[in-house]
């Protein structure tokens, strides 16, 4: 497992596959045992997601976290600042002593939500959500036109309903676009 690139998250089947093309003659139960072992000596991790458990070379570095898609079990490390401290904090204020904590972030990558139509609804309903917020932005600006007290200056209002009438047709184009990229 250390031969393989960093960031790499194999399950035992996996594993095992990538032994036999190396021509090691072990079976399956091997490497589960393996495995567990190498976990206790603290040379493999666990990533634990829908799919199973994936392991990973224990590494010198910082400590990293896992986005996991649900759908097909692509794992993606990654640091992020914001969290850095967070279990620890957590720990030591539940009266735990802090001895490792990392994050991992179920979800759907971007090619299982593209071929899931749930998830493609969810993307439509958000991007309608935005234009009809965008839509409600107009609707105030030309019911605040509307409303001008001095309605003697037509040309101030004119330009009020230009701008509108331009972001309105902005809002639209966005909102094409968006839904043109969805189907």
């Amino acid at each position: 497992m250390k031969n393989l690139p960093k960031g790499t998250h194999l399950t035992a089947p996996e594993v095992y596959e990538k032994a036999k093309e190396l021509g090691l003659n072990i079976s399956l139960s091997t490497v589960y045992r393996t495995l567990h072992r190498l976990k206790i000596v603290g040379n493999v991790m666990t990533v634990t997601g829908d799919r199973g458990l994936r392991y990973e070379t224990k590494e010198e570095g910082p400590e990293h976290d896992h986005l996991i898609c649900i759908g097909c079990g692509l794992t993606v490390e990654f640091i992020d600042e914001l969290i850095r401290d967070f279990g620890k904090n957590v720990a030591q204020r539940k009266g735990f002593i802090h001895a490792s904590s990392r994050f991992d972030i179920l979800g759907y990558c971007a090619n299982c939500r593209s071929k899931n139509e749930y998830h493609k609804s969810q993307d439509i309903l958000e991007r309608l959500q935005t234009v009809f917020e965008k839509l409600n932005r107009v609707r105030e600006i030309l019911k605040n036109i509307i409303e001008v007290p001095n309605h003697d200056d037509l040309s101030e209002i004119f330009d009020l309903t230009q701008s509108a009438v331009a972001k309105l047709e902005s809002s639209l184009d966005e909102a094409k676009d968006s839904l043109d990229r969805l189907f």
